[in-house]
């Protein structure tokens, strides 16, 4: 099982930074407090799951505020970088954060119902990822969005493409 080094995690945080100005800047909503980050490599680590990237999470505190996790599936995104090496990680990772941050903005902003998620939420938010990606381009993003073109249809042509499963989203991307 492959899990993230130390300097993973500079570029994880750093990308991350970039999907929230990316999604910020869009949405005029700053989410940054509603949400954090974890991976396989985190003590209490989250359960694996293959097939997916990431994996977000509505958690509750103990005053009851809502407040979103994003589990990184360390071992699929190493493997996915080993298998296509063209794939720089910090592009990648804008792409995983900012699909994740536009899903936790439209919950934080009633937009959308966690506990509601349907096919049709993800088409959405995989399609305005694409756009404010391409209001904000990110050197090789063109590169990534190519080759998940090729490796799975935009989830419009996929119907594998979200799972409920009682308060988990599993993204296919």
């Amino acid at each position: 099982m492959a899990r993230f080094l130390p300097s993973d995690r500079d570029i994880i945080r750093y990308g991350s930074s970039i999907a929230d100005y990316i999604v910020c800047k869009n949405t005029r909503s700053d989410v940054r407090n509603s949400y954090d980050i974890t991976t396989m490599a985190d003590p209490g680590k989250t359960e694996e799951c293959p097939d997916i990237f990431a994996r977000l999470m509505r958690m509750e505190t103990e005053s009851r505020v809502l407040h979103y996790r994003v589990c990184l599936q360390d071992d699929e995104i190493i493997h996915f970088l080993t298998k296509n090496p063209d794939i720089d990680m910090l592009t990648f990772m804008v792409y995983v954060m900012t699909h994740e941050i536009f899903h936790i903005h439209r919950f934080v902003s009633g937009q959308a119902d966690f506990n509601k998620v349907n096919y049709d939420e993800e088409v959405l938010v995989d399609n305005i990822t694409r756009l404010l990606l391409a209001k904000h381009p990110v050197t090789g993003m063109t590169r990534v969005l190519k080759l998940l073109d090729k490796l799975t249809p935009p989830p419009l042509y996929n119907l594998r493409t979200i799972i409920d499963q009682g308060g988990v989203i599993d993204a296919y991307l």
